[in-house]
């Protein structure tokens, strides 16, 4: 993830608008996580580190957070990789809706 919040530091007259490019691009940077793992958690598990840290991001900043981290969550317990992927993508697209990106 790239850290626009160290980028931005330096400068003087920040503001609003620069807490809100921060905002958005770590709001990005979670939805490429979960989107990576939607795409992958057929082939592979996909609880690693980074997927772990989107899950609490959302839990914790999303309305409905908890809700969504659940259903995902069951959802890659899925069995038959196909219904596992589809259900995935269910949630990442609910999650995606919720935060507006």
């Amino acid at each position: 993830m790239v850290d626009f919040k160290k980028q931005l530091s330096n400068v003087a007259f920040g503001g609003a608008w620069s807490e809100a490019l921060v905002a958005e691009d770590e709001l990005q940077s979670i939805m490429d996580v979960l989107r990576r793992a939607a795409n992958n958690c057929a082939d592979r598990d996909v609880n690693d580190k980074e997927f772990l840290a989107a899950l609490r991001y959302v839990r914790e900043e999303v309305e409905k957070g908890p809700m969504l981290v659940e259903g995902l969550q069951k959802a890659l317990l899925e069995p038959h990789p196909a219904l596992r992927q589809k259900n995935v993508q269910r949630y990442v697209d609910m999650v995606e809706q919720w935060v507006g990106v």
